[in-house]
C-alpha cells in the first residue's frame, strides 16, 4: 500500500500537532522570522525544519505542504542521501565547522558554533536571496552556539530581515538562553507511538531491512524510542539488532577488565578530543551501556516483559543476579551524570575514565 500524501510530503510527524500548527502557519501565510523545533535526538528535527524549508521555496501550488518533487524541492532532500546538505543557494545548514567570517577561525572538528560563524551568517542575512524570494538558515543544534556567539545571534533576532526565516533545532532546550528562545515560535516533536513508527517503516519499505520475525521488530522498536530518523538512518547503515549486540559484548568485557584496559578503551574512543562525528558515535555507546543495564536492573524486577534488547534475554537472565541492584541503579546515573558533562565541554577522557572506575563489579560465584 503505498504511503498517504501527508506521509510523502511531512514525513513520520505528519499526524502531530507540530506540523498541524506549520500547516496552518503556511496556509494562513504567516511563517514567523524563527522556529524553534525542540525534541530528543533522533526524532526528526532536521527532516522536518528541511520539509519547511522546502515548503517556504517550492514551485508548486500546494497551500500548505511541499511538493517534494519539484526542482527546488529535489534540491533541499535527496532520498538517497538523506545526510546531504541543502543544495539551494538560499537555503543553508549551519552546524559545528561552519564556515567563519574569519578564516582562521575555521575548524571542521569544533563541537560549537562560534561567533565568527554568527557574523557570516549575519552578512548573508543582509543581503538579498539569490534565487528564491526568501532565505532559509537551518541551526542544528542551536545549543551548540557559543555564549558570544548566542549573544550575537540574538541582535539579529531581535531585528529580523524581513526575506529571511530562522529554525533552530535543539535535544536540550534548557541550553539556550531564554531570551533566544522568547523570540522564537516553540514546536515540540515527541517521539512517535509504535504503530505510528511502524506505519513509517511500512512507508519507508524497509520491511526487507527488518524481517527477522515479531522479536526482532520489536526489539528495533525499542531501540529507536519512536524515534523515526534515528530508525531509518540506523537501518540503512545495517541491523541496529546487531550492532548492538557488538556494544553488549564490548560493555561486559569492560565489567570485567582491569583498570588498565579500560583507560585504554578511553584513550582509543576519544583519543585527544571529540569531533561532533566522535561525540554521536559515544552517544550511541552510551546509549547502549544504559540500556543493557537497565534491563539487568529490570530482570531483577521480574519485568522482563520490559526489556529493550528482547534478543539478549538469555546473557541477561545469566547476568542479572551477579550485580547489585543499587550499584546498577548508581552507575545508570552516572551514565547520565556522564554524557551531560561532555556535551557541556568537560574533557571527555577524563569524565569516561571516571565512568568507568564505577562499573558495577559482579558477585564472585560461591
Amino acid at each position: 500500500m503505498p504511503p498517504a500524501p501527508d506521509w510523502q510530503r511531512w514525513g513520520p510527524h505528519a499526524e502531530t500537532p507540530a506540523v498541524r500548527t506549520v500547516r496552518a502557519m503556511f496556509a494562513a501565510e504567516r511563517l514567523p522570522h524563527a522556529l524553534l523545533i525542540a525534541g530528543p535526538s533522533g526524532v526528526g528535527k532536521r527532516d522536518l525544519a528541511l520539509r519547511i524549508a522546502q515548503r517556504t521555496l517550492c514551485e508548486a501550488t500546494d497551500v500548505d505542504r511541499p511538493c517534494r518533487a519539484c526542482r527546488t524541492c529535489r534540491r533541499l532532500h535527496d532520498p538517497l542521501n538523506p545526510e546531504q546538505p541543502p543544495q539551494h543557494a538560499d537555503v543553508e545548514l549551519v552546524s559545528p565547522g561552519s564556515l567563519s567570517a574569519d578564516p582562521d577561525q575555521d575548524n571542521r572538528n569544533t563541537r560549537t558554533i562560534g561567533i565568527g560563524v554568527i557574523r557570516r551568517v549575519e552578512h548573508a542575512t543582509t543581503l538579498a536571496p539569490f534565487e528564491a524570494d526568501r532565505r532559509v538558515i537551518i541551526i542544528d543544534p542551536a545549543d551548540a552556539m557559543t555564549s558570544e556567539a548566542a549573544d550575537a545571534f540574538l541582535k539579529t533576532l531581535e531585528e529580523p530581515p524581513p526575506s529571511v526565516h530562522f529554525i533552530l533545532l535543539t535535544s536540550r532546550e534548557a541550553q539556550l538562553s531564554e531570551t533566544i528562545r522568547s523570540r522564537c515560535r516553540r514546536l515540540k516533536l515527541t517521539p512517535l507511538p509504535d504503530a505510528r513508527l511502524e506505519a513509517w517503516m511500512a512507508a519507508l519499505d524497509l520491511d526487507a531491512a527488518t524481517d527477522h520475525g515479531d522479536d526482532h521488530r520489536r526489539e528495533l522498536r525499542r531501540l529507536a524510542r519512536g524515534r523515526p530518523s534515528w530508525l531509518q538512518h540506523a537501518l540503512q547503515a545495517g541491523d541496529p539488532v546487531t550492532v548492538r549486540s557488538a556494544q553488549i559484548d564490548e560493555a561486559e568485557r569492560l565489567a570485567g577488565a582491569p583498570r588498565a584496559e579500560r583507560f585504554q578503551w578511553t584513550e582509543r574512543t576519544v583519543g585527544r578530543g571529540l569531533t561532533p562525528q566522535a561525540l554521536a558515535d559515544l552517544d550511541q555507546i552510551l546509549d547502549a551501556w544504559s540500556d543493557w543495564w537497565r534491563d539487568l536492573w529490570l530482570w531483577t524486577q521480574d519485568r522482563a516483559e520490559t526489556l529493550v534488547h528482547v534478543s539478549q534475554q538469555k546473557r541477561i537472565s545469566r547476568a542479572a543476579p551477579l550485580y547489585d541492584q543499587q550499584d546498577i541503579t548508581r552507575f545508570l546515573e552516572q551514565i547520565e551524570q556522564t554524557r551531560t558533562m561532555i556535551h557541556r565541554g568537560v574533557n571527555a577522557r577524563l569524565a569516561l575514565d571516571v565512568l568507568l572506575l564505577r562499573i558495577p563489579t559482579a558477585r564472585t560465584s560461591s
